[in-house]
């Protein structure tokens, strides 16, 4: 049917070697680390109620962590991630847009760890007092919710601006352990907001 459109992606893992980043085993000196953006499978459906008026876009994407090299080490979920979003164009050449997905926050929560012991990261041990430190104060992805707007103008057929804002709504991560008899926690707090400018030239 003309007013719907099916899509369907696949992104393979890209991995990227990130150096000095931490002294894992305490040494001294700061190792390097593997962290591959993982395998993804998406799928798409768009509606036009009304042609070249309303769109209306729902996504789903299965994101592979558990799998990825780094993201594995640090023990995180896979993710199903949800969005919808919607267009309207008041008049033809203005676009007016919104939209809100959800990802379920990937990283686990290891409460009751022991952090006197040692973790293994990519061939180094690591002690667990430091390794859950970073887990969840160095890179914590916890967000779950965000909203985003947009508005688009083509200037002409071939030229076109594009502004849209992002907010991810705040989320904490906590856990705790001990070490030797202490106890010991650790919490974050994440929340972002992002404004994009895009141009757009068609020839």
């Amino acid at each position: 049917m003309d007013s719907v459109s099916l899509g369907l992606t696949y992104v393979t893992p890209q991995p990227v070697d990130h150096q000095n980043v931490y002294d894992f085993d305490g040494n001294g000196t700061k190792e390097d680390l593997e962290l591959a953006s993982p395998q993804q499978v998406g799928f798409g459906i768009a509606f036009e109620p009304i042609m070249g008026t309303l769109l209306i876009e729902g996504d789903v994407r299965w994101v592979n962590w558990a799998n990825a090299d780094g993201y594995e080490d640090f023990d995180w979920d896979n993710q199903w991630v949800y969005a919808i979003g919607a267009q309207y164009k008041p008049v033809k050449n203005v676009a007016l847009r919104v939209g809100y997905n959800y990802g379920k926050n990937p990283v686990k929560e290891h409460n009751n760890f022991d952090a006197a012991t040692f973790t293994n990261v990519q061939g180094t041990d690591v002690s667990t007092l430091n390794y859950e430190m970073l887990r969840i104060v160095g890179f914590p992805a916890v967000v779950e919710q965000h909203i985003t707007l947009g508005i688009g103008y083509e200037v002409s057929k071939s030229f076109a601006l594009n502004l849209g804002y992002k907010h991810a709504f705040e989320k904490t991560i906590k856990e705790s352990g001990s070490y030797y008899g202490i106890p010991v926690a650790f919490e974050s707090t994440l929340s972002e907001d992002a404004v994009d400018l895009g141009l757009t030239w068609r020839f």
